[in-house]
């Protein structure tokens, strides 16, 4: 190996947090601090200063209380996603069955993630929100479509909105909106992971949507994901 060869860096994950309570932002940057592919760039008491923070300078991750001053969770991915399409955003809340947790699905957030956690569920959230991963449990991926789908029931279906997808693509999208993982997705589908991956990355471009989680429930409004 030629030592005038020096290997890049491998990038780090730029991530802002934003909490109202001021000893769980520090146990998280303290959390933060244990990983090496890390960076926090901004630690934020209310919405209003992370949506500051995250447009002057977009992380890759925002992780987020949902009830804060200024500003909700839910207001702030709102804003946040009509500006910055690429950011993934990860609610921290303090139980999953909250309805604002749905709320915040519906604007776009791509996981939770409880204050409960242990740092290793911290850190593992940050690393699969980075790749477009983040937990979504299927309980609360129930609870988001159930919810979208009784709404979109008393709505007429714009055909505009109807895409086409493979079948393999559909068969995909159907085990993302149960809350599977892409590796789990290979595993029962006895494929590659990288090839699940790459079906998931076509599905978002077909149906224009940011998240995983969006995309599930658009399928359900147009009637991808409903068995034939």
């Amino acid at each position: 190996m030629n030592p005038d060869i020096i290997a890049p860096m491998p990038k780090k994950i730029r991530v802002v947090v934003a909490d109202d309570e001021a000893s769980y932002r520090k146990a998280l940057e303290k959390t933060l601090a244990l990983m090496a592919d890390c960076e926090v760039i901004a630690v934020c008491k209310d919405g209003q200063e992370a949506l500051d923070a995250c447009l002057s300078d977009p992380p890759d991750v925002l992780l987020t209380d949902i009830n804060m001053p200024r500003m909700s969770g839910v207001e702030l991915t709102r804003k946040l996603l009509k500006k910055e399409k690429l950011l993934k955003i990860v609610i921290l809340t303090v139980k999953e069955d909250d309805d604002t947790v749905y709320e915040a699905f519906r604007a776009g957030a791509l996981g939770y993630l409880l204050k409960t956690s242990t740092p290793q569920d911290v850190i593992e959230s940050i690393r699969l929100a980075d790749k477009g991963e983040a937990k979504i449990t299927p309980r609360i991926a129930t609870k988001v479509l159930e919810d979208f789908r009784r709404i979109k029931e008393e709505e007429e279906i714009d055909d505009s909105e109807m895409f086409v997808l493979s079948d393999r693509e559909q068969e995909i999208l159907d085990l993302v909106a149960m809350g599977l993982r892409n590796k789990e997705i290979a595993t029962r589908l006895c494929i590659a992971e990288k090839t699940v991956k790459n079906h998931v990355s076509n599905i978002l471009k077909a149906l224009q949507v940011n998240s995983r989680t969006e995309a599930a429930m658009k399928a359900v409004k147009s009637r991808l994901g409903e068995k034939n």
